[in-house]
């Protein structure tokens, strides 16, 4: 068999892959596991924005912080974006607040639950200047090369919640043989997920855009740097939020192909 994917690794590394399809099982064939580099050119084409000072998740002032940073953005791309939540109130409560601004400036905003998985699509690749709110399975999936989708947002880390039923037991599982769920598994999930997240802005090679994460546990949490060096080498700036804005504005700005720092 035959597996191929670009999301396998976390920081490098397949064991949490292999570990949940079996392949470490005491006496299984070792499997030739290799990685191979990407044709895409991230350090030159994708500019990766993580702001140093947003306020954390569980923050009162989050949300606003959230919305003013999305609809900034968002008019830097004079729309082509993704914004993709883990949360569907979140998603709702965003949408509400930045809707009005964009709609303004003609940017069309399309959300999930307002019409089916694959209208919203077609309709989003579509509409050059049109900007979807989604979240669950559109970190995977979407694929809109070109214009269509020159940024994307991931508004915080993807941690599944804890509670989910699976998750509960397969951590549970991890305890009673005296290991460490949140290392084990519920880190290296997010990670995958950000992955995948991450790369629904690469589709072809003359592709190019932003991605910005606004959780600032990626730069204030010790398990941060495994989210970022999992993730392709693309031009990263950590900094303020001042910073990371204006270094959007001047990405759209500057015509494909520049030298830009």
């Amino acid at each position: 068999m035959v597996f191929t994917s670009a999301t396998l690794t976390v920081s490098g590394s397949f064991s949490f892959w292999a570990g949940r399809i079996g392949l470490d099982k005491p006496g299984a064939r070792e499997p030739l596991l290799r990685t191979f580099p990407s044709p895409f050119n991230y350090r030159e084409n994708v500019l990766l924005g993580a702001p140093t000072d947003a306020p954390p998740p569980d923050s009162p002032s989050y949300k606003s912080f959230l919305s003013g940073f999305i609809s900034r953005a968002l008019q830097s791309s004079r729309g082509a974006g993704l914004v993709l939540f883990t949360s569907y109130a979140l998603l709702r409560e965003t949408h509400a607040a930045v809707a009005p601004t964009l709609a303004q400036r003609g940017i069309r905003i399309l959300r999930q639950g307002d019409d089916d998985r694959a209208r919203l699509l077609d309709a989003f690749r579509a509409e050059r200047s049109s900007v979807l709110f989604a979240t669950d399975s559109f970190w995977e999936g979407v694929d809109a090369p070109g214009e269509t989708l020159q940024m994307v947002i991931l508004c915080r880390l993807p941690f599944r919640v804890p509670t989910e039923p699976v998750l509960k037991a397969r951590m549970a599982a991890i305890e009673m043989r005296g290991g460490n769920p949140f290392g084990e598994l519920s880190l290296p999930d997010a990670v995958v997920r950000l992955r995948q997240g991450f790369g629904r802005l690469m589709r072809r090679q003359d592709d190019r855009g932003v991605v910005l994460i606004l959780d600032s546990r990626i730069v204030k949490k010790s398990y941060g740097s495994v989210f970022l060096e999992s993730l392709p080498s693309a031009r990263l700036l950590v900094d303020s939020t001042k910073a990371v804005q204006a270094a959007v504005a001047k990405f759209f700005e500057d015509p494909p192909g520049s030298s830009s720092p």
